[in-house]
């Protein structure tokens, strides 16, 4: 197994520790809450938006091999959702992102049912973009 896939599967087991979904969503808040503040307002620029999403959000690419991404979103849930792509693909080979879709991600990361299509798209566009920065 991969160590990608490795990450998956840990962020999937912790998520589903919690008693009810309602505290993995918490979790998700908190990690986002981290994001929203270490992401530097300098980079909230249109390069780095995320479009396709219903919140506004950025991704930096820092470096594209190994994959050194920086994410953020006005919203506190898109960020820790996003913060999980910074998680498993940072200081990975560039080629580790072609292997996933976002849907493929989303599944993995136990999140199917609790994402909206439209949070979907934008997560999938995130994904677009590592695949051709």
């Amino acid at each position: 197994m991969s160590t990608v896939q490795n990450k998956i599967n840990t962020i999937k087991q912790i998520l589903h520790s919690f008693p009810n979904s309602q505290m993995g969503l918490y979790y998700l808040i908190d990690l986002g809450k981290a994001s929203q503040e270490n992401y530097p307002e300098e980079d909230r620029v249109d390069e780095n938006f995320i479009h396709g999403c219903t919140s506004n959000a950025w991704i930096k690419l820092i470096n594209k091999d190994p994959i050194q991404i920086n994410t953020v979103s006005d919203s506190q849930i898109i960020s820790g959702i996003l913060y999980l792509l910074e998680d498993t693909f940072n200081g990975e080979p560039k080629s580790t992102i072609d292997e996933y879709s976002g849907q493929d991600l989303i599944d993995g990361f136990g999140l199917e049912g609790n994402i909206s299509a439209q949070r979907l798209r934008g997560f999938a566009e995130a994904v677009r973009m590592m695949k051709d920065g």
